[in-house]
This record gives C-alpha cells, sequence and structure tokens, in this order.
C-alpha cells in the first residue's frame, strides 16, 4: 500500500464536511475547528511552553534576610511614613455604597 498526505485543500475540505455533521460532541468540534485553525496559520501547530522565572534560582532565599532589616532603613521608612498625606486636610469624606461619594467641608 502506498502511502499518500493529504492537501491542505483536501485537509480543509473534511474538516468542513466533518462540522457540518450534526452527530458530533463538542469534543470533536472542538478537534476539527483546531486542526482547521493550524492549517489556515492563525495558531501554531505546537504549544509554546510556558518559561519558569525561577528555573534558574540556584538557591532560595532564607526567610531570616527576606525579614532581616537595617535600623537606617528603618528611620527612613518611618520618616517617610511621616510625611505621607493619605486624606486631603479640609475634606470631610463619608462611605457611600458606590464608594465614591466624597462631601467637601
Amino acid at each position: 500500500m502506498e502511502y499518500k498526505r493529504m492537501s491542505t485543500k483536501d485537509m480543509l475540505q473534511y474538516c468542513d464536511e466533518a462540522l457540518a455533521w450534526d452527530q458530533f460532541g463538542p469534543v470533536d468540534i472542538f478537534f476539527f475547528e483546531s486542526v482547521k485553525r493550524i492549517l489556515l496559520g492563525q495558531c501554531p501547530a505546537i504549544e509554546v511552553p510556558e518559561t519558569d522565572e525561577l528555573a534558574d534560582v540556584a538557591m532560595p532565599i532564607p526567610a531570616e534576610e527576606l525579614l532581616s532589616y537595617n535600623e537606617s532603613d528603618a528611620g527612613q521608612m518611618s520618616g517617610l511614613l511621616e510625611d505621607a498625606v493619605f486624606f486631603v486636610g479640609g475634606e470631610q469624606y463619608s462611605m457611600s455604597e458606590d464608594g465614591k461619594e466624597r462631601t467637601d467641608a
């Protein structure tokens, strides 16, 4: 028996005929629609694997290092918090259902 490949045109026609058949289930429909999209160049035939951002990490960072801080850093942080303005002075705020209502005093 001689082995022959179908042409793209024949494969598209085969998919269209299969999709016209009303006895196919959702998995069959998904398969033939996917084959059609691949043949038309709308999506790649092979999915590109997602890259793992942590794959190149040689050694995890210990929790102590993540939680530690210098006294000078703590002083800078408290200074920043003291200078921060969270509410505009002279304005009265009230809660509403949509959270957007604000009245000026």
